[in-house]
């Protein structure tokens, strides 16, 4: 599960009693962020973007000024001071998800969107409907336009199918790609059928490496933590520093079941609910000739929360829940591209996908 969880810099925190600085012995409340600190694996420097406020960092967390200063104060990085403190946004999530705090946005999230692995298996395939409201903007702020190429989400790789897609700019369709001419900004809604599917994983090597990683992902070496895109596709680094998040192990599970001969295949997606994410995962063809999801990750974040059901760890083995919306991009690569006349073409953006009736 990757890290595109954002909030809002008017959304409230709440106050923390007692602060003291680094070295001074910690008010109960701070300790388990303390030790949340402790065990961060921090963004490395070429990857570090000190750009979070001290307003969307509290929102973040759900915290007050003197957590804040406390993490600054014993070591968390970050540039500036006072009011001008300023933050890495993966830095920040990653100590949230380690936490424990429930009030803050990346545990939250997380905790919601694993609630249905405590469902019933029959809940977790059947067709969903959803609407979708996609918006995507330039990060220069005097971009006077350019040219967008969007790739579209492809749900009938699972059995659903996508509606009629409006464009808040004139676009033309080019496939399962949407190309936008002069826009700064650009919002698309629509509608959107997902469905799930429910089949065994049967190689017993594809089978080795799920377990593998599942191991590796809850015992060590590694570390789920989100982290920079462009980290992401750095195998040496992540491996260095024992970190992984769904991209970084659907590529090294690629790696490993290719490296044994099997034929695979990476898919970017997102989860559908009440937040949303973005998610990645490996597909193996399996013995009976279908290409099957492998997906560690989720197997091993179900069981940080509500206990899961006993058939979920089995069920990340081969199927898909209907709550993905997967497109027909590999991981690490990206859903859209912008050519900006006067910057690097990096943006931002929103996505929404609110059930509508007609869901189980």
């Amino acid at each position: 599960m990757a890290s595109d969880i954002r909030v809002s810099t008017a959304a409230p925190a709440p106050d923390d009693a007692g602060a003291g600085g680094a070295g001074s012995p910690a008010h109960p409340a701070h300790r388990p962020w303390l030790t949340a600190l402790r065990d961060l694996v921090p963004m490395p420097d070429r990857y570090r973007d000190l750009r979070v406020g001290r307003d969307e960092a509290r929102a973040l967390l759900g915290c007050g000024d003197e957590l804040l200063d406390r993490l600054a104060e014993d070591g968390l990085a970050h540039t500036g001071c006072a009011d001008d403190l300023r933050f890495d946004y993966y830095d920040l999530a990653n100590v949230a998800l380690y936490s424990g705090a429930a009030g803050s946005v990346p545990l939250a999230g997380q905790r919601m969107m694993l609630r249905f692995a405590s469902g019933t298996p029959a809940t977790w395939t059947p067709p969903r409907h959803w609407a979708l409201d996609w918006r995507l903007r330039c990060r220069e702020p005097e971009c006077p336009g350019g040219t967008w190429r969007i790739e579209l989400p492809t749900p009938e790789v699972f059995g659903g199918s996508l509606g009629e897609l409006e464009c808040s700019q004139p676009a033309v369709r080019e496939d399962d790609r949407l190309v936008v001419g002069r826009a700064a900004s650009l919002r698309l809604t629509g509608r959107v059928t997902t469905s799930g599917r429910r089949a065994p994983l049967l190689s017993p090597i594809a089978r080795r490496h799920f377990e593998a990683l599942t191991a590796e992902l809850r015992d060590g070496p590694y570390r789920f933590q989100w982290m920079h895109p462009k980290l992401r596709t750095d195998p040496a680094e992540t491996q260095r520093l024992g970190i992984m998040d769904c991209t970084v192990c659907s590529l090294e599970l690629q790696r490993r079941a290719e490296a044994d001969g099997l034929t695979t295949r990476t898919r970017r997606g997102r989860y559908l609910g009440v937040l949303d994410a973005e998610h990645a995962w490996c597909e193996v063809l399996d013995d009976d000739g279908e290409f099957k999801p492998v997906d560690p990750v989720f197997a091993v974040l179900s069981e940080r929360h509500r206990p899961p059901h006993e058939e979920f760890r089995e069920f990340c083995a081969g199927s898909v829940p209907s709550r993905f919306l997967p497109w027909s991009v590999p991981a690490g690569r990206p859903l859209a591209v912008h050519d900006c006349p006067v910057g690097d073409g990096a943006w931002d953006n929103t996505f929404n996908g609110t059930t509508v009736k007609g869901n189980a």
